[in-house]
Order: structure tokens, then C-alpha cells, then sequence
């Protein structure tokens, strides 16, 4: 399997003081690639970019928690080499140095997100609540090869019904990538079993700093025929780029008590 890709555009801000302060007066906008521990970029005309980011914590490197990052920067044939770390944040920074003695502090913020939808491969958890377990008609299934695939076929994918009948609220699922991914539009799906009994709307969240933060607040499409599934495609107020999200049936109509409840088809666009 090739290693995934991350790109994006990027302004790396520098000055001309080698004093371990960037004081930024000069800027260059890149499109930058990361391809494994490979960088690659440019600007579509005189700026080229390679280099290499360090893989962290590696013994036989000698690497720590942050990864070293060393570049060069090729501008109409003015070129110049950086040096320096990465940091939790993506804040990338360090010191530069010219062919003619010239240097300085530089700067810049670049995320690991995906560039193309996370698939099954990239998660690295999944849980659901305990409304979609323990009951004779709770269920939830396991993560295979079909998970995240856009297909309206209920038999494949993320799916999870519960027999409660959508109480307690929030029933929840959540899921973890290897890496961040920008999402914005996605997929999922619902059923009426036929007794009245559907669920009618939930919100995205995204883990942020600790905690979850919401994202949006849908409602699932009221016109399902009895007995059949309905899979409708949403889309975020904002794109929002994250490693964790979760889905969580907010609402439901229950016209029989205890009336089955599911969502399914989960993919990302």
C-alpha cells in the first residue's frame, strides 16, 4: 500500500535574522505534498520544494516526539535550506540559510489531513452506545472491508439498529483515523420498519481539544416507505478537519413502544 498523501497551500514566512525570533518580512506560498516522510512542492511557476520530515520516535533515528523537518527551497534559482521541528500543533519552524550567507528564522502552519475520504484501513476505533447492544433485536456490526463504501445496500457498511425505540437519547457512534481528514459532505442512513417507528434527526460532532465539540444538526428524510431504508447525502455548515468524530441520533417517532430504531451507510464525500 502506497503512503498516504497530504497536501496543501501554505505561506512560509521568514526574516533575514538569524536570532532564533521569526520577525517575519519576506513570504512564500507553496503547495506543498507530504507522501510518507517525502515533501514535494511548488507554486505552479518559479518554486519548487523538497525536502524530507523525520519519522518520531524512532530508537535507530534517534528521534524524539517532535519530528525534525529539513527542506530546500528553490526560487527562480535562488535557493535556500530549512531546517527545524514540527510541533503538536502542525506549527512548523526553525532557521533557513541562503547560498550567499543570508539567513534567518522561518515559520509555517501545515496539517496531516487526508487529502481523498478516510476508508476502512484508516480507522483505528469504533464504538457505539450501549442502546445498540445487549437487546434480542440491538446490533451492531463489525467493521469489515465494505465499512465507509458509498452503497445504499444495507448488507454492507456501518450499520447499528437498536429495539428501545430510540430511548435514552443520544444513541451514538463514534469513529477514529489515523490521521486527520477534512470533512464536509457525507452519507447516512435510516428505516421504517413499517410500525411508525423512524428516527428523525441527529447532529456530527468533532473531538477538539479534549472534549466534543458539534459540528452540525440534521434531520433524517421524513419519506420512507414501510419496511424500507432511505440513505440521504448531508453537508456540514463548514468543513471541519479532525482525527475523531461522532454521530448521534437526536429524535425519533416511537408509535409502538419499543419500536426498532437504525442508522447505517455511513460514507464520506
Amino acid at each position: 500500500m502506497a503512503p498516504q498523501a497530504f497536501a496543501q497551500n501554505v505561506v512560509i514566512n521568514f526574516d533575514d535574522v538569524l536570532d532564533g525570533v521569526n520577525n517575519p518580512t519576506n513570504t512564500i506560498a507553496v503547495n506543498v505534498v507530504q507522501q510518507g516522510n517525502m515533501l514535494i512542492g511548488n507554486d505552479g511557476n518559479f518554486v519548487t520544494l523538497s525536502g524530507e520530515v523525520e519519522e518520531t520516535n524512532n530508537p535507530f533515528y534517534g528521534s524524539g516526539l517532535e519530528p525534525r523537518v529539513h527542506f530546500k527551497l528553490n526560487e527562480n534559482g535562488n535557493v535556500k535550506w530549512f531546517t527545524g521541528t514540527r510541533n503538536a500543533a502542525n506549527i512548523w519552524t526553525g532557521t533557513w540559510y541562503g547560498s550567499d550567507g543570508s539567513r534567518g528564522d522561518f515559520g509555517f502552519e501545515f496539517s496531516n489531513a487526508l487529502t481523498t475520504p478516510p476508508v476502512c484501513d484508516d480507522v483505528i476505533n469504533f464504538n457505539s452506545d450501549a442502546a445498540f447492544s445487549g437487546g434480542e433485536f440491538d446490533y451492531t456490526r463489525a467493521l469489515d472491508e465494505t465499512c465507509l463504501t458509498d452503497t445504499d445496500d444495507a448488507t454492507k457498511g456501518i450499520y447499528m439498529m437498536s429495539s428501545t425505540g430510540g430511548v435514552p437519547f443520544p444513541m451514538s457512534f463514534s469513529l477514529e483515523f489515523k490521521s486527520n481528514f477534512t470533512l464536509q459532505s457525507f452519507k447516512l442512513g435510516t428505516y421504517n420498519n413499517g410500525q411508525g417507528n423512524r428516527l428523525t434527526t441527529f447532529t456530527v460532532e468533532a473531538w477538539e481539544n479534549g472534549t466534543w465539540v458539534k459540528k452540525g444538526e440534521f434531520e433524517f428524510t421524513s419519506v420512507i416507505q414501510n419496511k424500507a431504508f432511505a440513505r440521504e447525502l448531508y453537508r456540514l455548515p463548514q468543513p471541519v478537519t479532525t482525527s475523531k468524530i461522532r454521530i448521534s441520533a437526536t429524535g425519533t417517532v416511537d408509535y409502538v413502544n419499543a419500536g426498532r430504531v437504525l442508522m447505517y451507510g455511513l460514507s464520506f464525500h
